[in-house]
């Protein structure tokens, strides 16, 4: 079998630009290797927006494939159920590993993935994070050759939502593949946690979103989903946390007993 990527490092800088063109629709994976060896061989002082006025994208569009490419292209292989949004929203995590395993060992969206890391971390779920849109590997739009800027993923948390529709938006009507998410949109009734969570949340009238209802999970797999938050929980009950616990409000230390009860009255039930 031929290394893919063996072929990619060989290839001229025309060849790996009309590659990145003929993925456009259909692959960030081809489109991050590409930018990530031009980057390397070619680029001579170039940036990621003068790699993406060859091929069509914005210089953020490229730079978060390319940033996706070389943190995660050599171990994508091990996740066979997991999207490029996936690593996308985990590029800036330092649990990825960890988050990504229990994503694919579950087969969870990216909405579970982010409520399951959340969860674990001991945030409150009753409060709504922060919007966040994301491109995924069908959403590309086709941008003029003006030179753009290019941020850190790690910034796109402070954007508003105004500000992130408009990042991966042209002013061109061009666009090549199907505008899906795997979550995003708008209105207040939103929820990752509602009924049909795995299709993306309403749009606009105007929008062409193909939506799929989510499967109803088995025991079995819901099972797994608990043992491994269980498991994640029980692990950060460090020394620290253990010894600190007595110097915690009595609302939170009440409301960590019941929580324990309550699962373990349940798991008691099914003996």
């Amino acid at each position: 079998m031929i290394d893919q990527t063996d072929t990619t490092a060989k290839m001229t800088e025309d060849q790996l630009i009309d590659r990145a063109r003929e993925a456009l629709s259909d692959s960030s994976w081809v489109i991050g290797e590409c930018a990530a060896q031009w980057t390397k061989k070619y680029a001579k002082g170039r940036t990621d927006a003068d790699f993406g006025a060859m091929v069509g994208l914005s210089g953020d569009q490229i730079y978060q494939r390319r940033r996706v490419w070389e943190t995660f292209g050599d171990v994508r292989e091990q996740y066979q159920h997991l999207k490029w949004s996936h690593y996308y929203i985990a590029l800036t995590w330092d649990d990825a590993p960890e988050c990504l395993q229990w994503a694919e060992e579950n087969q969870a969206t990216v909405a579970e993935l982010k409520a399951w890391r959340r969860a674990v971390n001991g945030e409150d779920l009753s409060i709504s994070e922060p919007f966040e849109e994301y491109p995924v590997d069908s959403e590309v739009a086709f941008v003029s050759d003006e030179p753009v800027s290019v941020k850190d993923p790690s910034e796109y948390d402070q954007l508003d939502r105004g500000e992130s529709g408009s990042r991966e938006q042209s002013d061109s009507p061009a666009t090549v593949g199907a505008h899906a998410r795997d979550v995003g949109g708008s209105g207040s009734d939103y929820s990752p946690f509602r009924s049909g969570a795995g299709a993306p949340a309403p749009q606009g009238s105007n929008s062409e979103v193909a939506v799929v209802a989510k499967p109803e999970i088995t025991p079995e797999q819901a099972i797994k989903r608990i043992c491994s938050a269980v498991e994640r929980c029980h692990k950060m009950l460090s020394p620290e946390v253990v010894s600190a616990f007595p110097e915690l409000s009595p609302k939170l230390k009440k409301r960590f007993i019941k929580a324990v009860s309550d699962l373990n009255s349940t798991a008691a039930r099914l003996q």
